[in-house]
C-alpha cells in the first residue's frame, strides 16, 4: 500500500501517445539510461535493457534495491525523468502508452479483488469468457476448493469487506485472469509470492510457469529459487543494474548475484 500511495501522490505527467505494435516473438525493446527519482528515496539510475521476443526475465535484489520501481516504470505507472526507450524501432519517453499498457497483465504482491462475484473477478480482462472457459481457468490455477466452499459458488460476492480471501486465493484469482487472457503477451510480476508460505508458493509456481510460455515476462522477487526458471536475470543494487545475464553466466562471474545468493540463501 505504501508504494501505491507514493504513485498516487506523484504529479500526473501528460505523455504523448504513439502507435505501437503488439508484442510478438519478433519484437524488441531497448532501454538506455532510464532514470527515475522519488523525492526522498534511492533513485533508479541509468537502467539499460535489451529484450527480444518471448523471454522470462528475473529481477532480484534486496529490499529497497529498485525492483518494484523498475516494474512500475515498465508498467507505465511511473514515468522516467530521463532515458531512451525504443519498442520495435519506435522511440517513446515513457511506458505510459495505451498501446503498451493494453498488452500488460500486472500481478502484484496483493492482487486487487473487486467487490463483485468470483466469476466477474476471474473474468476481469475477458468479461465475455464462457462458463467453460472460466471453469478451465479455475482448474488450471487450483481454485476448485474455494469455489466448493463458497455459499453461491462462482456467484458469491467477494472483495472489499465481503467474503475474505487468503493471499494464496487472491493470487490464484490473478493467475486465472492471466490464463483467460490469451491476447496480452506481457506479464509483470511484482513480488507475487512475498506473503505466501513456501508450500503454497511451490504449488502456485507449478501453475504459474505454464502461463509464462510465449510471453514476455518480468518477474521481480527476492525468492532466488525462481531464477532457475528465468532466461535472463537482472540484479538490482542501490537503484542500478549491478549485473545482468543468464543464471550460469552470473554464477561464473562470482559477483553481485553470488554475493546476494550467499546473503539470502543459495539456489
Amino acid at each position: 500500500m505504501k508504494a501505491i500511495r507514493k504513485i498516487l501522490e506523484l504529479e500526473e505527467i501528460q505523455i504523448k501517445q504513439q502507435a505501437l505494435p503488439s508484442w510478438s516473438e519478433g519484437s524488441s525493446l531497448r532501454v538506455n539510461d532510464l532514470t527515475f527519482r522519488y523525492e526522498k528515496e534511492q533513485p533508479l539510475t541509468k537502467i539499460a535493457l535489451n529484450v527480444k521476443g518471448y523471454q522470462k526475465i528475473g529481477i532480484i535484489g534486496l529490499s529497497g534495491s529498485g525492483k518494484s520501481t523498475l516494474i512500475n516504470l515498465l508498467s507505465g505507472f511511473l514515468s522516467p525523468i530521463a532515458g531512451k526507450i525504443s519498442i520495435d524501432g519506435t522511440e517513446i519517453t515513457s511506458f505510459a502508452q495505451h498501446d503498451w499498457q493494453k498488452q500488460i497483465i500486472y500481478i502484484p504482491q496483493n492482487p486487487y479483488i473487486f467487490k463483485a462475484t468470483l466469476r466477474d473477478n476471474i473474468a476481469f480482462y475477458q468479461p465475455q469468457a464462457t462458463v467453460e472457459q472460466v471453469g478451465e481457468a479455475i482448474k488450471v490455477v487450483g481454485l476448485e476448493e474455494l469455489v466448493s466452499e463458497l455459499p453461491q459458488g462462482l456467484e458469491t460476492i467477494v472483495g472489499e469487506g465481503s467474503r475474505s480471501l487468503s493471499g494464496g486465493q487472491a493470487q490464484r484469482i490473478a493467475l486465472a485472469r492471466a490464463f483467460l487472457d490469451k491476447k496480452r503477451k506481457i506479464l509483470l510480476f511484482d513480488e507475487p509470492t512475498a506473503h505466501l508460505d513456501i508450500e503454497t508458493e511451490i504449488e502456485l509456481k507449478e501453475r504459474m510457469l505454464p502461463l509464462m510460455k510465449e510471453r514476455l515476462v518480468f518477474f521481480a522477487t527476492h525468492r532466488l529459487h525462481w531464477m532457475q526458471e528465468m532466461d535472463q536475470i537482472i540484479v538490482m543494487e542501490d537503484g542500478i543494474v549491478a549485473e545482468q545475464g543468464t543464471l550460469e553466466e552470473l554464477k561464473r562471474r562470482n559477483g553481485s548475484f553470488v554475493h546476494l545468493s550467499s546473503s539470502v540463501g543459495r539456489l
